[in-house]
């Protein structure tokens, strides 16, 4: 079982107490960057707050689709989106840098989350971006996954995370948020899957059982449970006796 990991969370989409909550229990966080939710006070207060905290602080791009909360994929012209995205990205990095820090990584939200796997192209573009903005940035995304793949094969660095908080589909799917069983929302629930990642595993909907590569574990912040499920978070950590460590700490 590893002995330190990183805990992060999705912020600036709800609210900045609810942000403020889920810092201390965290030791990475993924901002909004006003695509899908958000807006420039609470993502600037976000920010603020992660570097006071010493939170290693990550950009969170999306389809630019608040009505869908960046979770329905659009189909645009990659230029243009690619547009979109370097917006999002370079104006969370100078915020940060505004408050002293330094911006850790870049995760897809949403449906593009989980479009890069499937799209090469869109894969490419997204990666291209980054190497623009700062081609020392890692990239978050699905474990073991083909996204993990073209970040490999094209040298970047790149965090393979699991879910805290969602039901598994297979090895590297999640289950649709369609169906009501995608979220986990009972402790025990809760409780196995944090065991099981500790130990490089997921069970499936099915039950079927996989290795899994987990260097990051993400709680939805804004999920109802997100605060007494980060608290939990370290409680098990604790019985683990595993700490809760940014990937460039573990790195360093």
């Amino acid at each position: 079982m590893t002995t330190s990991i990183d805990i992060n969370c999705d912020v600036g989409e709800v609210s900045f107490e609810n942000d403020a909550a889920l810092l201390p229990f965290v030791s990475s966080c993924n901002v909004c960057c006003g695509a899908h939710a958000g807006d420039p006070v609470l993502i600037t207060s976000t920010i603020r707050e992660a570097v006071r905290q010493g939170v290693a602080v990550g950009a969170h791009p999306s389809y630019p689709d608040a009505a869908n909360f960046g979770r329905v994929s659009m189909q645009m012209p990659l230029n243009e989106f690619s547009d979109h995205l370097r917006f999002q990205i370079a104006t969370v990095k100078a915020i940060v840098e505004s408050f002293g820090g330094k911006l850790q990584h870049v995760k897809p939200h949403g449906a593009l989350y989980h479009d890069v796997i499937e799209r090469q192209d869109l894969a490419k573009m997204f990666l291209d971006v980054i190497a623009e903005i700062d081609p020392q940035l890692f990239v978050m995304g699905q474990a073991d996954s083909e996204f993990a793949v073209t970040c490999r094969d094209r040298q970047q660095a790149f965090i393979h995370e699991a879910f805290a908080d969602r039901r598994y589909a297979n090895q590297t799917s999640l289950v649709s948020r369609r169906l009501a069983s995608s979220v986990i929302d009972c402790e025990a629930d809760f409780d196995e899957q944090i065991q099981n990642l500790l130990a490089g595993r997921i069970q499936d909907s099915t039950g079927n059982v996989h290795k899994l590569t987990v260097q990051s574990i993400c709680l939805h912040g804004d999920s109802e449970h997100a605060i007494p499920f980060a608290n939990r978070i370290q409680q098990l950590f604790q019985e683990a006796g595993v700490k809760g460590k940014a990937i460039s700490e573990i790195d360093a």
